[in-house]
Protein backbone atom coordinates (compact mmCIF):
# COMPACT_ATOMS: atom_id res chain seq x y z
CA UNK A 1 0.00 0.00 0.00
CA UNK A 2 1.50 3.33 -1.05
CA UNK A 3 1.63 6.48 1.12
CA UNK A 4 -1.45 8.03 -0.53
CA UNK A 5 -3.57 4.96 0.18
CA UNK A 6 -2.34 4.84 3.80
CA UNK A 7 -3.38 8.47 4.35
CA UNK A 8 -6.82 7.83 2.88
CA UNK A 9 -7.23 4.79 5.13
CA UNK A 10 -6.24 6.85 8.23
CA UNK A 11 -8.72 9.55 7.27
CA UNK A 12 -11.53 7.01 7.02
CA UNK A 13 -10.50 5.46 10.34
CA UNK A 14 -10.63 8.76 12.24
CA UNK A 15 -13.31 8.76 14.86
CA UNK A 16 -15.07 12.07 15.33
CA UNK A 17 -15.41 13.34 18.93
CA UNK A 18 -18.72 12.63 20.61
CA UNK A 19 -19.34 16.39 20.75
CA UNK A 20 -18.98 18.54 17.63
CA UNK A 21 -15.63 20.31 17.29
CA UNK A 22 -17.18 23.77 17.62
CA UNK A 23 -18.89 22.78 20.89
CA UNK A 24 -15.62 21.49 22.32
CA UNK A 25 -13.63 24.63 21.53
CA UNK A 26 -16.51 26.78 22.75
CA UNK A 27 -16.44 25.06 26.14
CA UNK A 28 -12.66 25.34 26.25
CA UNK A 29 -12.56 29.04 25.32
CA UNK A 30 -15.40 30.04 27.63
CA UNK A 31 -14.00 28.19 30.64
CA UNK A 32 -10.48 29.47 30.06
CA UNK A 33 -11.60 33.09 30.27
CA UNK A 34 -13.76 32.39 33.31
CA UNK A 35 -10.67 31.00 35.05
CA UNK A 36 -8.59 34.04 34.04
CA UNK A 37 -11.18 36.51 35.36
CA UNK A 38 -11.68 34.50 38.54
CA UNK A 39 -7.92 34.44 39.13
CA UNK A 40 -7.72 38.12 40.00
CA UNK A 41 -10.61 37.85 42.46
CA UNK A 42 -9.17 34.70 44.03
CA UNK A 43 -5.83 36.41 44.65
CA UNK A 44 -7.38 39.56 46.13
CA UNK A 45 -8.07 38.22 49.66
CA UNK A 46 -4.50 36.93 49.84
CA UNK A 47 -2.37 39.52 48.04
CA UNK A 48 -4.68 42.44 47.38
CA UNK A 49 -5.35 43.92 43.96
CA UNK A 50 -2.66 45.80 42.10
CA UNK A 51 -1.05 46.14 38.71
CA UNK A 52 1.32 43.37 39.77
CA UNK A 53 -1.38 40.82 40.54
CA UNK A 54 -3.18 41.37 37.23
CA UNK A 55 0.14 41.42 35.33
CA UNK A 56 1.01 38.05 36.87
CA UNK A 57 -2.39 36.54 36.11
CA UNK A 58 -2.46 37.68 32.48
CA UNK A 59 1.18 36.77 31.88
CA UNK A 60 0.85 33.29 33.40
CA UNK A 61 -2.37 32.51 31.53
CA UNK A 62 -0.76 33.63 28.26
CA UNK A 63 2.23 31.43 29.08
CA UNK A 64 -0.12 28.51 29.66
CA UNK A 65 -1.85 29.17 26.34
CA UNK A 66 1.45 29.40 24.48
CA UNK A 67 2.96 26.23 25.93
CA UNK A 68 -0.38 24.44 25.72
CA UNK A 69 -0.88 25.25 22.03
CA UNK A 70 2.63 24.08 21.21
CA UNK A 71 2.31 20.81 23.13
CA UNK A 72 -1.22 20.36 21.80
CA UNK A 73 0.18 20.43 18.28
CA UNK A 74 2.56 17.60 19.17
CA UNK A 75 -0.24 15.57 20.72
CA UNK A 76 -2.45 16.25 17.70
CA UNK A 77 0.09 14.63 15.40
CA UNK A 78 0.50 11.66 17.70
CA UNK A 79 -3.08 11.03 18.84
CA UNK A 80 -5.27 12.68 16.20
CA UNK A 81 -7.08 9.42 15.46
CA UNK A 82 -8.06 8.81 19.08
CA UNK A 83 -11.02 10.80 20.35
CA UNK A 84 -10.30 9.72 23.91
CA UNK A 85 -7.28 12.00 24.23
CA UNK A 86 -9.58 15.02 24.00
CA UNK A 87 -11.81 13.57 26.70
CA UNK A 88 -8.84 12.79 28.93
CA UNK A 89 -7.54 16.36 28.66
CA UNK A 90 -10.94 17.84 29.43
CA UNK A 91 -11.31 15.52 32.41
CA UNK A 92 -7.82 16.30 33.71
CA UNK A 93 -8.47 20.05 33.26
CA UNK A 94 -11.55 19.72 35.45
CA UNK A 95 -9.64 17.84 38.14
CA UNK A 96 -6.83 20.42 38.15
CA UNK A 97 -9.30 23.33 38.23
CA UNK A 98 -11.07 21.74 41.21
CA UNK A 99 -7.79 21.00 42.96
CA UNK A 100 -6.73 24.63 42.64
CA UNK A 101 -9.52 25.63 45.05
CA UNK A 102 -7.82 23.49 47.71
CA UNK A 103 -4.27 24.75 47.12
CA UNK A 104 -4.73 28.52 47.45
CA UNK A 105 -4.31 28.52 51.24
CA UNK A 106 -1.11 26.39 51.16
CA UNK A 107 0.32 28.52 48.33
CA UNK A 108 -0.40 31.69 50.30
CA UNK A 109 1.26 30.22 53.40
CA UNK A 110 4.27 29.31 51.30
CA UNK A 111 4.75 32.78 49.82
CA UNK A 112 4.19 34.29 53.26
CA UNK A 113 6.83 32.07 54.87
CA UNK A 114 9.27 32.85 52.07
CA UNK A 115 8.72 36.57 52.70
CA UNK A 116 8.68 37.31 48.99
CA UNK A 117 8.01 40.82 47.68
CA UNK A 118 4.65 41.47 46.08
CA UNK A 119 5.74 40.94 42.50
CA UNK A 120 7.33 37.55 43.19
CA UNK A 121 4.44 36.47 45.43
CA UNK A 122 1.87 37.32 42.75
CA UNK A 123 3.87 35.53 40.06
CA UNK A 124 4.40 32.38 42.14
CA UNK A 125 0.76 32.33 43.24
CA UNK A 126 -0.37 32.62 39.62
CA UNK A 127 2.02 29.93 38.39
CA UNK A 128 0.94 27.38 40.97
CA UNK A 129 -2.72 28.29 40.95
CA UNK A 130 -3.58 28.97 37.30
CA UNK A 131 -0.86 27.80 34.94
CA UNK A 132 -1.85 24.08 35.03
CA UNK A 133 -5.47 24.75 34.08
CA UNK A 134 -4.65 27.24 31.31
CA UNK A 135 -1.99 24.88 29.95
CA UNK A 136 -4.28 21.85 29.84
CA UNK A 137 -7.19 23.72 28.29
CA UNK A 138 -4.91 25.12 25.58
CA UNK A 139 -3.94 21.60 24.49
CA UNK A 140 -7.44 21.02 23.18
CA UNK A 141 -7.76 23.38 20.20
CA UNK A 142 -4.83 21.96 18.12
CA UNK A 143 -6.12 18.42 18.68
CA UNK A 144 -9.69 19.35 17.76
CA UNK A 145 -8.38 21.03 14.61
CA UNK A 146 -6.46 17.88 13.66
CA UNK A 147 -9.58 15.79 14.17
CA UNK A 148 -11.65 18.20 12.08
CA UNK A 149 -9.46 18.41 8.99
CA UNK A 150 -10.79 16.31 6.15
CA UNK A 151 -8.78 17.71 3.30
CA UNK A 152 -6.09 20.28 2.67
CA UNK A 153 -8.50 22.29 0.54
CA UNK A 154 -10.62 23.06 3.63
CA UNK A 155 -7.73 23.86 5.98
CA UNK A 156 -8.26 27.64 6.01
CA UNK A 157 -11.98 27.62 6.68
CA UNK A 158 -11.73 24.77 9.19
CA UNK A 159 -8.94 26.33 11.24
CA UNK A 160 -10.38 29.83 10.93
CA UNK A 161 -13.84 28.69 11.96
CA UNK A 162 -12.60 26.83 15.02
CA UNK A 163 -10.48 29.78 16.18
CA UNK A 164 -13.38 32.15 15.55
CA UNK A 165 -15.70 30.03 17.73
CA UNK A 166 -13.02 29.86 20.43
CA UNK A 167 -12.63 33.64 20.33
CA UNK A 168 -16.40 34.22 20.54
CA UNK A 169 -16.52 31.86 23.52
CA UNK A 170 -13.67 33.76 25.20
CA UNK A 171 -15.45 37.07 24.67
CA UNK A 172 -18.71 35.72 26.09
CA UNK A 173 -16.84 34.15 29.01
CA UNK A 174 -15.15 37.47 29.77
CA UNK A 175 -18.33 39.54 29.77
CA UNK A 176 -20.43 36.92 31.54
CA UNK A 177 -17.87 36.47 34.32
CA UNK A 178 -17.05 40.14 34.84
CA UNK A 179 -20.61 41.43 34.65
CA UNK A 180 -22.65 38.62 36.19
CA UNK A 181 -21.18 35.30 37.28
CA UNK A 182 -18.78 36.43 40.03
CA UNK A 183 -21.41 38.64 41.62
CA UNK A 184 -24.06 35.93 41.34
CA UNK A 185 -22.14 32.85 42.49
CA UNK A 186 -18.81 33.81 44.09
CA UNK A 187 -15.40 32.61 42.97
CA UNK A 188 -15.27 29.21 44.70
CA UNK A 189 -18.63 28.05 43.41
CA UNK A 190 -17.79 29.40 39.96
CA UNK A 191 -14.39 27.69 39.81
CA UNK A 192 -15.90 24.38 40.94
CA UNK A 193 -18.68 24.74 38.40
CA UNK A 194 -16.11 25.26 35.64
CA UNK A 195 -14.28 22.19 36.90
CA UNK A 196 -17.50 20.17 36.79
CA UNK A 197 -18.30 21.28 33.24
CA UNK A 198 -14.80 20.36 32.08
CA UNK A 199 -14.77 16.99 33.84
CA UNK A 200 -18.22 16.02 32.58
CA UNK A 201 -17.29 17.09 29.04
CA UNK A 202 -14.26 14.83 29.31
CA UNK A 203 -16.32 11.90 30.56
CA UNK A 204 -18.89 12.34 27.79
CA UNK A 205 -16.20 12.61 25.13
CA UNK A 206 -13.95 9.75 26.25
CA UNK A 207 -16.15 7.20 28.03
CA UNK A 208 -18.22 4.59 26.23
CA UNK A 209 -20.54 2.70 28.60
CA UNK A 210 -23.50 4.73 29.77
CA UNK A 211 -23.26 3.22 33.24
CA UNK A 212 -19.66 4.38 33.56
CA UNK A 213 -20.60 7.88 32.44
CA UNK A 214 -23.46 8.12 34.90
CA UNK A 215 -21.59 6.78 37.92
CA UNK A 216 -18.53 8.87 37.22
CA UNK A 217 -20.67 11.95 36.69
CA UNK A 218 -22.28 11.57 40.11
CA UNK A 219 -18.90 10.91 41.72
CA UNK A 220 -17.20 13.89 40.11
CA UNK A 221 -20.01 16.31 40.89
CA UNK A 222 -20.00 15.16 44.51
CA UNK A 223 -16.25 15.63 44.84
CA UNK A 224 -16.25 19.00 43.14
CA UNK A 225 -19.10 20.61 45.00
CA UNK A 226 -17.83 19.06 48.21
CA UNK A 227 -15.23 21.78 47.97
CA UNK A 228 -17.97 24.27 48.78
CA UNK A 229 -17.80 22.97 52.35
CA UNK A 230 -14.34 24.45 52.66
CA UNK A 231 -14.27 27.53 54.88
CA UNK A 232 -14.30 30.60 52.65
CA UNK A 233 -12.50 33.86 53.17
CA UNK A 234 -15.52 35.94 52.18
CA UNK A 235 -18.92 36.51 53.72
CA UNK A 236 -19.97 38.42 50.63
CA UNK A 237 -18.37 38.73 47.22
CA UNK A 238 -19.16 41.90 45.34
CA UNK A 239 -18.07 43.10 41.93
CA UNK A 240 -15.09 44.76 43.63
CA UNK A 241 -14.25 43.01 46.90
CA UNK A 242 -14.20 39.93 49.02
CA UNK A 243 -16.00 41.32 52.10
CA UNK A 244 -16.08 39.99 55.64
CA UNK A 245 -16.21 41.22 59.23
CA UNK A 246 -14.06 39.85 62.04
CA UNK A 247 -14.48 40.28 65.78
CA UNK A 248 -11.76 42.33 67.47
CA UNK A 249 -11.02 43.16 71.06
CA UNK A 250 -9.16 46.38 71.84
CA UNK A 251 -8.04 47.20 75.36
CA UNK A 252 -8.73 50.89 74.76
CA UNK A 253 -11.92 50.64 72.70
CA UNK A 254 -13.53 47.34 73.74
CA UNK A 255 -15.29 44.83 71.51
CA UNK A 256 -15.83 45.65 67.86
CA UNK A 257 -15.78 44.46 64.29
CA UNK A 258 -13.07 44.85 61.69
CA UNK A 259 -14.30 45.25 58.12
CA UNK A 260 -11.96 43.43 55.75
CA UNK A 261 -12.05 44.29 52.04
CA UNK A 262 -10.05 41.65 50.22
CA UNK A 263 -7.19 40.94 52.61
CA UNK A 264 -6.94 44.46 54.09
CA UNK A 265 -8.68 45.58 57.28
CA UNK A 266 -10.26 48.79 56.03
CA UNK A 267 -12.30 49.96 59.03
CA UNK A 268 -13.01 49.28 62.68
CA UNK A 269 -16.56 49.66 63.96
CA UNK A 270 -17.20 49.70 67.70
CA UNK A 271 -20.32 50.07 69.84
CA UNK A 272 -20.14 53.87 69.58
CA UNK A 273 -19.45 55.88 66.46
CA UNK A 274 -17.12 58.16 68.42
CA UNK A 275 -14.56 55.35 68.77
CA UNK A 276 -11.95 55.51 66.03
CA UNK A 277 -9.66 52.56 65.43
CA UNK A 278 -6.88 54.11 63.35
CA UNK A 279 -4.54 56.95 64.30
CA UNK A 280 -4.99 58.58 60.89
CA UNK A 281 -8.74 58.76 61.62
CA UNK A 282 -7.90 60.77 64.73
CA UNK A 283 -5.96 63.18 62.51
CA UNK A 284 -9.08 63.40 60.33
CA UNK A 285 -11.07 64.13 63.49
CA UNK A 286 -8.67 66.93 64.42
CA UNK A 287 -8.96 68.36 60.91
CA UNK A 288 -12.76 68.27 61.25
CA UNK A 289 -12.64 70.27 64.48
CA UNK A 290 -10.12 72.64 62.85
CA UNK A 291 -12.71 73.29 60.12
CA UNK A 292 -15.73 73.36 62.45
CA UNK A 293 -14.13 75.98 64.71
CA UNK A 294 -14.26 78.41 61.80
CA UNK A 295 -17.97 77.90 61.21
CA UNK A 296 -20.49 79.91 63.24
CA UNK A 297 -22.96 77.01 63.54
CA UNK A 298 -20.29 74.20 63.63
CA UNK A 299 -22.31 72.27 61.06
CA UNK A 300 -19.90 70.61 58.66
CA UNK A 301 -20.37 69.66 55.06
CA UNK A 302 -18.07 66.77 54.18
CA UNK A 303 -17.48 64.46 51.23
CA UNK A 304 -15.88 61.04 51.73
CA UNK A 305 -14.12 59.46 48.79
CA UNK A 306 -14.66 55.84 49.75
CA UNK A 307 -17.02 54.65 52.46
CA UNK A 308 -15.63 51.37 53.77
CA UNK A 309 -17.15 50.85 57.22
CA UNK A 310 -18.52 54.44 57.23
CA UNK A 311 -16.55 55.06 60.42
CA UNK A 312 -15.72 58.73 59.84
CA UNK A 313 -19.12 59.74 58.41
CA UNK A 314 -20.83 58.27 61.48
CA UNK A 315 -18.30 59.89 63.78
CA UNK A 316 -18.92 63.36 62.36
CA UNK A 317 -22.69 62.84 62.24
CA UNK A 318 -22.67 61.98 65.96
CA UNK A 319 -20.32 64.72 67.18
CA UNK A 320 -21.46 67.49 64.84
CA UNK A 321 -25.28 67.24 64.74
CA UNK A 322 -26.94 68.75 61.73
CA UNK A 323 -23.88 68.29 59.52
CA UNK A 324 -24.13 66.77 56.06
CA UNK A 325 -22.04 63.75 55.14
CA UNK A 326 -21.90 62.71 51.48
CA UNK A 327 -20.19 59.38 50.76
CA UNK A 328 -19.01 58.39 47.28
CA UNK A 329 -18.62 54.62 47.66
CA UNK A 330 -17.97 52.83 44.38
CA UNK A 331 -19.25 49.46 45.57
CA UNK A 332 -22.98 49.23 46.44
CA UNK A 333 -22.24 45.77 47.84
CA UNK A 334 -20.03 47.28 50.53
CA UNK A 335 -22.70 49.82 51.46
CA UNK A 336 -25.34 47.09 51.70
CA UNK A 337 -23.04 44.91 53.80
CA UNK A 338 -22.29 47.75 56.24
CA UNK A 339 -26.02 48.44 56.56
CA UNK A 340 -26.84 44.77 57.20
CA UNK A 341 -23.85 43.77 59.28
CA UNK A 342 -22.24 46.87 60.79
CA UNK A 343 -25.22 48.94 61.83
CA UNK A 344 -25.26 51.75 59.28
CA UNK A 345 -28.71 53.30 59.22
CA UNK A 346 -29.77 53.73 55.58
CA UNK A 347 -32.41 56.25 56.72
CA UNK A 348 -29.93 58.53 58.50
CA UNK A 349 -30.66 61.99 57.02
CA UNK A 350 -27.13 63.21 57.78
CA UNK A 351 -25.36 60.50 55.78
CA UNK A 352 -26.10 60.16 52.08
CA UNK A 353 -24.46 57.58 49.88
CA UNK A 354 -23.74 57.88 46.17
CA UNK A 355 -22.68 54.52 44.80
CA UNK A 356 -20.27 55.19 41.99
CA UNK A 357 -16.81 56.44 41.21
CA UNK A 358 -15.89 59.56 43.19
CA UNK A 359 -14.39 61.27 40.17
CA UNK A 360 -17.59 60.79 38.23
CA UNK A 361 -19.53 62.16 41.19
CA UNK A 362 -17.44 65.33 41.19
CA UNK A 363 -17.51 65.56 37.40
CA UNK A 364 -21.30 65.74 37.64
CA UNK A 365 -20.79 68.73 39.96
CA UNK A 366 -21.78 66.81 43.11
CA UNK A 367 -25.22 68.42 43.01
CA UNK A 368 -23.66 71.86 43.06
CA UNK A 369 -22.46 71.45 46.64
CA UNK A 370 -19.24 72.81 48.15
CA UNK A 371 -17.65 71.07 51.10
CA UNK A 372 -15.75 72.18 54.18
CA UNK A 373 -13.88 68.87 54.11
CA UNK A 374 -13.15 66.27 51.47
CA UNK A 375 -11.61 63.07 52.77
CA UNK A 376 -9.70 60.69 50.51
CA UNK A 377 -9.92 57.10 51.76
CA UNK A 378 -10.25 55.03 48.59
CA UNK A 379 -6.69 53.69 48.58
CA UNK A 380 -6.75 49.95 49.24
CA UNK A 381 -3.42 49.20 50.93
CA UNK A 382 -0.82 49.55 48.16
CA UNK A 383 -3.41 49.58 45.40
CA UNK A 384 -3.88 53.21 44.42
CA UNK A 385 -6.69 54.19 42.00
CA UNK A 386 -4.46 56.35 39.84
CA UNK A 387 -7.29 58.52 38.47
CA UNK A 388 -7.83 59.81 42.03
CA UNK A 389 -4.21 60.94 42.35
CA UNK A 390 -3.75 63.26 39.40
CA UNK A 391 -3.46 66.99 38.93
CA UNK A 392 -6.76 67.04 37.07
CA UNK A 393 -8.55 65.32 39.95
CA UNK A 394 -6.96 67.68 42.47
CA UNK A 395 -8.40 70.59 40.49
CA UNK A 396 -11.84 68.99 40.64
CA UNK A 397 -11.50 68.60 44.40
CA UNK A 398 -10.52 72.25 44.81
CA UNK A 399 -13.52 73.37 42.76
CA UNK A 400 -15.80 71.56 45.22
CA UNK A 401 -14.21 72.89 48.40
CA UNK A 402 -15.67 75.89 50.17
CA UNK A 403 -13.26 78.80 50.79
CA UNK A 404 -10.75 77.62 53.39
CA UNK A 405 -11.91 74.02 52.95
CA UNK A 406 -9.52 71.12 53.55
CA UNK A 407 -8.68 68.14 51.36
CA UNK A 408 -7.35 65.36 53.61
CA UNK A 409 -6.04 62.00 52.46
CA UNK A 410 -4.05 59.21 54.03
CA UNK A 411 -1.18 57.44 52.35
CA UNK A 412 1.18 54.55 53.20
CA UNK A 413 4.86 55.20 52.48
CA UNK A 414 8.41 54.95 53.79
CA UNK A 415 10.45 57.86 55.09
CA UNK A 416 13.61 58.27 53.05
CA UNK A 417 12.18 56.48 50.03
CA UNK A 418 8.74 58.05 49.84
CA UNK A 419 8.38 58.70 46.14
CA UNK A 420 4.61 58.28 46.24
CA UNK A 421 4.24 60.86 49.01
CA UNK A 422 6.71 63.15 47.24
CA UNK A 423 4.64 62.86 44.07
CA UNK A 424 1.41 63.66 45.92
CA UNK A 425 2.98 66.73 47.51
CA UNK A 426 4.35 67.88 44.18
CA UNK A 427 1.02 67.37 42.44
CA UNK A 428 -1.16 68.95 45.12
CA UNK A 429 1.22 71.89 45.46
CA UNK A 430 0.40 72.74 41.87
CA UNK A 431 -3.23 73.29 42.88
CA UNK A 432 -3.34 74.28 46.57
CA UNK A 433 -1.34 77.13 48.14
CA UNK A 434 -0.99 75.20 51.40
CA UNK A 435 0.03 71.52 51.54
CA UNK A 436 0.94 69.94 54.90
CA UNK A 437 2.19 66.45 55.79
CA UNK A 438 1.14 64.95 59.14
CA UNK A 439 2.23 61.87 61.07
CA UNK A 440 1.36 60.38 64.46
CA UNK A 441 4.42 58.16 64.95
CA UNK A 442 7.23 59.70 67.01
CA UNK A 443 9.70 57.31 65.36
CA UNK A 444 8.59 57.94 61.78
CA UNK A 445 12.16 58.65 60.59
CA UNK A 446 13.22 55.02 61.15
CA UNK A 447 12.46 54.29 57.50
CA UNK A 448 9.75 51.65 57.87
CA UNK A 449 6.28 51.76 56.35
CA UNK A 450 4.01 54.24 58.00
CA UNK A 451 0.73 56.07 57.46
CA UNK A 452 0.82 59.78 56.71
CA UNK A 453 -1.95 62.32 56.25
CA UNK A 454 -1.73 65.07 53.66
CA UNK A 455 -3.77 68.22 54.21
CA UNK A 456 -4.29 70.62 51.29
CA UNK A 457 -6.16 73.92 51.36
CA UNK A 458 -6.33 77.36 49.82
CA UNK A 459 -5.87 78.78 53.31
CA UNK A 460 -2.50 78.69 55.09
CA UNK A 461 -2.11 76.28 57.98
CA UNK A 462 -2.15 77.82 61.50
CA UNK A 463 -0.24 75.75 64.08
CA UNK A 464 -1.87 77.39 67.12
CA UNK A 465 -5.37 76.83 65.75
CA UNK A 466 -4.48 73.22 65.00
CA UNK A 467 -3.32 72.54 68.58
CA UNK A 468 -6.50 74.09 69.95
CA UNK A 469 -8.60 72.02 67.54
CA UNK A 470 -6.78 68.81 68.53
CA UNK A 471 -7.45 69.47 72.22
CA UNK A 472 -11.11 70.29 71.51
CA UNK A 473 -11.55 67.17 69.36
CA UNK A 474 -10.12 65.03 72.15
CA UNK A 475 -12.53 66.53 74.67
CA UNK A 476 -15.45 65.91 72.33
CA UNK A 477 -14.53 62.23 72.08
CA UNK A 478 -14.20 61.90 75.85
CA UNK A 479 -17.65 63.41 76.35
CA UNK A 480 -19.05 61.00 73.75
CA UNK A 481 -17.67 58.00 75.62
CA UNK A 482 -14.49 57.39 73.63
CA UNK A 483 -11.64 56.50 76.01
CA UNK A 484 -8.95 56.48 73.31
CA UNK A 485 -5.86 58.59 74.08
CA UNK A 486 -5.27 61.87 72.38
CA UNK A 487 -3.15 61.57 69.28
CA UNK A 488 -1.10 64.64 68.53
CA UNK A 489 -0.36 64.78 64.85
CA UNK A 490 3.08 66.07 64.04
CA UNK A 491 3.36 68.59 61.27
CA UNK A 492 6.49 67.72 59.31
CA UNK A 493 8.71 70.72 58.86
CA UNK A 494 9.67 71.74 55.32
CA UNK A 495 13.25 70.60 56.03
CA UNK A 496 12.01 67.12 57.04
CA UNK A 497 9.80 66.88 53.97
CA UNK A 498 12.71 67.84 51.74
CA UNK A 499 14.96 65.28 53.43
CA UNK A 500 12.61 62.31 53.60
CA UNK A 501 10.04 63.04 50.88
CA UNK A 502 11.86 65.33 48.48
CA UNK A 503 9.18 66.66 46.08
CA UNK A 504 11.89 67.25 43.47
CA UNK A 505 12.22 63.45 43.26
CA UNK A 506 8.50 63.01 42.89
CA UNK A 507 6.46 62.73 39.72
CA UNK A 508 3.85 65.25 38.63
CA UNK A 509 0.87 62.91 38.47
CA UNK A 510 -1.43 63.58 35.54
CA UNK A 511 -4.15 61.72 33.70
CA UNK A 512 -1.57 61.04 31.02
CA UNK A 513 1.17 59.81 33.36
CA UNK A 514 0.47 58.47 36.86
CA UNK A 515 2.77 55.48 37.57
CA UNK A 516 1.42 54.92 41.08
CA UNK A 517 2.19 51.18 41.16
CA UNK A 518 5.79 51.82 40.18
CA UNK A 519 6.08 54.49 42.88
CA UNK A 520 5.19 51.91 45.55
CA UNK A 521 7.83 49.39 44.40
CA UNK A 522 9.99 49.96 47.49
CA UNK A 523 7.01 49.04 49.68
CA UNK A 524 6.48 45.79 47.79
CA UNK A 525 10.15 44.84 47.98
CA UNK A 526 10.07 44.89 51.76
CA UNK A 527 7.08 42.53 51.89
CA UNK A 528 3.98 43.14 53.99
Amino acid sequence: MDASQQNQTKTKERVRPALPAHVLVFIEGFCLMVVELIAGRIMAPYLGVSLYTWTSVIGVVLLGITVGNFCGGILAEKYHADRRIIGYIFFLSGVVAAASVYVFEPVYLMVSVLGLPQQASALLFSLLGFFPTSFLLSLITPIVIANSLKSLERTGTTVGGIYAISSVASILGTFATGFFLIAWFGVNFLMLSVAAVLALTGIYTAAEPRLTRSSLSVLILGLLWGGLLLPGRCETETAYYCVRAESVQRTDLGQGLALRLDYLVHSYVFDRSSKLGYDYELVYADASEYAAARLPDRKLSALFIGGGGYTMPRYLAELYPGSRMDVAEIDPGVTKYVEDRLGLNPEDPDIRTYNGDARMFLARDAGGRRYDLIFGDAFNDYSVPYHLTTLEFARMVKEHLAPGGIYALNIIDKAGDGRLTASFIKTLSGVFPSVELMNTDLDWTRGGRDTYVILASDRLFNADEWRSAADAAHELRLKAGNPSPQVLAQRLAPADIERYFDPDKGVLLTDDYAPTDALTTSLFRSGR
